[in-house]
């Protein structure tokens, strides 16, 4: 029995590895079969096909990050606080793990069947839920803070524009810092009487 659970375990790992390097569209079951070192009938045996095995690896990785935030509402009451350690802990976890990461910047090698891009939303959504707790309700505000974390994630891309990994962490720290800060402010205040177009004609009077 041991036997079968660590082919099975090597078959996942190595679908975890190859997937997160090529993308489920790029890599075969006989690619898989030959990293985990196994023959190809024995994924058969625990697995239909690459696409059920894919869902399953996201499926473990979203109820891994469904525990988090169950956690983090649980250990850290000041919600502020609590997405702020979220902010910061997503971009490390995020940054060691490539499946993640390309689906977050729309990778299409990375989607495949019900792993689409309304699938991954919905679970943020639901993510952002468990995190923000009973406090925040607001389906709009929900959706603001998700989009915002998106944007934030994507500092992932521009690690090379730093000098060095302590520059970097410090930018990452404080741009969290007002991230937060403003989320959880009054910025309704600042929209009153105002939209985009009509900001916008005072640089365009610029140009006349």
């Amino acid at each position: 029995m041991n036997g079968e659970k660590t082919k099975e375990k090597q078959i996942y790992n190595s679908a975890v590895k190859l997937f997160g390097k090529f993308g489920v569209k790029r890599v075969s079951i006989d690619m898989i079969v030959k990293d985990a070192g196994v023959a190809k009938g024995t994924f058969y045996i625990y697995f239909k096909n690459k696409e059920t095995l894919y869902e399953q690896i996201i499926g473990d990785i979203l109820e891994h990050g469904k525990k988090v935030m169950f956690h983090l509402e649980k250990e850290i009451p000041d919600v502020k606080e609590r997405f702020f350690v979220h902010m910061i802990g997503s971009l490390e976890f995020f940054k060691n793990n490539n499946i993640v990461l390309n689906l977050i910047n729309h990778n299409e090698d990375f989607f495949i069947g019900k792993i689409n891009h309304d699938y991954l939303y919905g679970n943020h959504i639901a993510l952002m839920k468990i995190l923000l707790g009973n406090d925040f309700k607001d389906e709009d505000f929900v959706n603001l803070v998700a989009n915002v974390k998106g944007f934030f994630i994507n500092v992932l891309n521009h690690q090379d524009c730093f000098e060095s990994e302590e520059e970097y962490k410090d930018f990452i720290l404080k741009l969290a810092g007002v991230i937060v800060n403003g989320l959880f402010s009054d910025y309704n205040a600042l929209l009153k009487e105002r939209s985009y177009d009509d900001i916008g004609t005072h640089f365009n009077k610029l140009k006349s």
